[in-house]
């Protein structure tokens, strides 16, 4: 059994993308620079940074079984791919554990980091150390523009480039004495032993001490691999099954990669929705499934025959999910993220259209269609027993034998399983239900259907506003909860929003037409402070009225 080994970040650095590369299974980087700070705080403390993964195989084993994706040279906005086919050594190692620190470190050592489109350099200020900042660290680092010099003096603080530190000096340990220099001849300023101190703590960290602690995987099977990648990260938020899965669909199906990149990038519509491989492969272990067990996120279910189902049923996959997502943001309005709760809910809409062969959504389909999903998002159905209620929803359109959309058969099986539905009234009576939450987007949407999210245009975008006035009600005591009721919210956009900001209610009243009034629901009578909460129990009277057709 092997045993873990160190080594120091200076050679780990030497090599990536020689020797150290990303497996076709990792994530994009997201790092930002208050995690990179905290990173280099607790090296600079003697803190571990956690422990390693690499896969050892000859290069022969990888590059038969998986790309090698080279560590990006510059973070950005697009995670961009590079194979590396290169044989330049007879054993790589790919990182199963580590990419973000690992790739936090190659980027402020050796590559570039970009923040709001402008390259930056890391500096440390090496007159910290004494006092923790607010955010817990000891040593102070901080990100300037790659254009500053490598050391310079600014707002009292001594910055020197880590680049500068970690590079010019890797032959040579007297950093110190040409620091000085450099102080003493642009600023007149002399270095203490303190800070000498500090330059030579970050010098060894980074060149000296073998503080890189990994684990050198060597199993020659891809499978076994991926079973201990999945048991090494799904504990955690980095990678989710799905991710790790999808990894096996890619190797087996060569064009699998850019067909599911084609496909979420569509339906995603220019980031209105946050749709991700995790919906796309559940949604393929459901189309093909014959029990709940083969629903669930596991190796043994991404097998041979799935895979081979998948390549061969794509193009009616594509268009049966692609109808859907066109249902819901064109005909149903639901045009954002902030309103789709579950995407899983979307699933059994999905397989209904897949297995009737349907090329369109006739209006007695549609009505149904969208009556079942507001009933199922708004109860959060699919929230906590999302593959039993996926497997239940399945069978109730196996069982169908019209191709009209099962809405009360399955919503008997659910209820069934004691996942009971509210009245709209319960619906509307929920605490959840208040100012900016999903709850509340979701219900906003269905009531004020002559508002489309575009996301092309913040401005198009529809925003939580408060009728009667924040400031108002709070300098009058009233309660937050009372405040933040989402019958005291209403749809506008940024502009409308601005111009509304903080007016009275009794001014604003006076200032709009009584089609807006009845646009955003304000009910008939004189409102004023006095009759705040009269004022909120006729809106909710209003919303109920519109929403019972589409619900019940």
């Amino acid at each position: 059994m092997q045993k873990y080994e160190n080594t120091t970040i200076s050679k780990i650095m030497e090599e990536i993308n020689i020797k150290y590369f990303l497996p076709d299974i990792q994530r994009p980087y997201v790092w930002t620079p208050e995690q990179i700070y905290a990173l280099y705080d607790s090296i600079m403390r003697g803190y571990p940074i956690s422990t390693f993964l690499f896969w050892e195989a000859p290069a022969n084993i990888i590059d038969i079984l998986t790309p090698r994706y080279e560590f990006l040279t510059a973070n950005k906005k697009e995670y961009i791919d590079k194979v590396n086919t290169d044989m330049k050594k007879e054993i790589y190692s790919l990182v199963l554990d580590g990419q973000q620190r690992l790739t936090s470190l190659f980027l402020t050592l050796k590559g570039n980091f970009v923040i709001k489109n402008k390259l930056m350099d890391l500096y440390l200020n090496i007159l910290s150390g004494e006092d923790e900042d607010e955010n817990g660290n000891l040593f102070e680092f901080k990100f300037f523009p790659k254009e500053e010099e490598d050391v310079f003096i600014k707002d009292n603080k001594n910055w020197i480039s880590v680049k500068y530190i970690h590079s010019k000096f890797i032959r040579n340990r007297d950093v110190p004495k040409e620091v000085a220099r450099i102080l003493k001849e642009n600023s007149d300023i002399e270095i203490d032993s303190r800070q000498e101190d500090n330059l030579m703590e970050l010098w060894d960290k980074l060149n000296h001490f073998e503080i890189i602690n990994y684990y050198p995987e060597r199993e020659p099977s891809m499978d076994k691999v991926l079973d201990i990648f999945i048991r090494t990260n799904a504990g955690g938020t980095k990678l989710s099954k799905s991710d790790l899965l999808f990894s096996t669909i890619k190797r087996n199906w060569l064009n699998a990669r850019n067909e599911f990149k084609a496909l979420i990038n569509n339906i995603n519509r220019n980031d209105k929705y946050n749709f991700t491989h995790d919906f796309v492969l559940k949604t393929c272990l459901v189309l093909f499934s014959n029990s709940q067990n083969d629903i669930k996120y596991s190796v043994g279910n991404i097998n041979p025959q799935l895979i081979k189902n998948i390549e061969n049923e794509w193009t009616n996959i594509v268009k049966s999910i692609t109808i859907i997502v066109d249902l819901i943001d064109n005909k149903y309005k639901l045009s954002s993220n902030k309103v789709i709760s579950s995407y899983n809910a979307l699933i059994p809409l999905i397989y209904f259209v897949y297995k009737n062969k349907l090329s369109n959504i006739d209006n007695e389909n549609s009505i149904l269609m969208k009556k079942w999903l507001i009933k199922i998002l708004l109860n959060g159905i699919f929230g906590g027993q999302a593959d039993t209620m996926l497997y239940i929803s399945k069978n109730s359109i196996d069982k169908s034998k019209k191709k009209v959309f099962p809405f009360y058969e399955i919503n008997n099986s659910i209820d069934a399983t004691k996942k009971s539905f509210d009245s709209i009234d319960g619906i509307l009576n929920k605490e959840k239900l208040k100012y900016n939450s999903s709850d509340s987007f979701l219900i906003l949407s269905l009531l004020y259907t002559d508002i489309n999210f575009n996301t092309s245009y913040n401005g198009n975008l529809p925003q939580q506003d408060h009728i009667y006035s924040q400031s108002w009600l709070r300098e009058n005591k009233v309660k937050e909860q009372l405040i933040n009721s989402i019958f005291n919210i209403q749809f506008l956009d940024a502009y409308s929003n601005q111009s509304k900001s903080g007016t009275n209610i009794i001014d604003w009243l006076n200032q709009i037409t009584p089609e807006d009034k009845q646009k955003h629901f304000i009910p008939e009578g004189e409102w004023n402070l006095n009759n705040f909460e009269e004022f909120l129990v006729k809106r909710k009277n209003l919303f109920k009225e519109r929403l019972e057709p589409l619900y019940n």
